[in-house]
């Protein structure tokens, strides 16, 4: 069942996602949007580490140099794990 929200958009165009949905769809620091051609928009948690790190160095560029050893081991071990799989 989909569930209809009214968002708040503030003076710099931001989206203010209620803490109660934040926790249910499991949003942490950063989302993946996605625009439809009809115009929609439908925004979920940033899953993949790729999506994240975009969003690090958008974001919060003063914090990547401190992050970047922890993504890319998360980063060769999810590769590893594809490359495995299509083995």
């Amino acid at each position: 069942m989909k569930e209809v929200r009214s968002l708040k958009v503030d003076e710099k165009g931001r989206l203010q996602i209620p803490r109660e949905v934040r926790e249910k769809l499991g949003i942490k620091k950063s989302v993946t949007a996605k625009i439809e051609e009809d115009g929609s928009l439908s925004i979920e948690p940033a899953s993949n580490l790729y999506d994240r790190l975009a969003s690090d160095v958008r974001f919060n560029f003063s914090s990547i140099e401190k992050s970047l050893p922890g993504l890319r081991r998360k980063a060769e071990k999810q590769l590893l794990k594809e490359v495995r799989s299509t083995a």
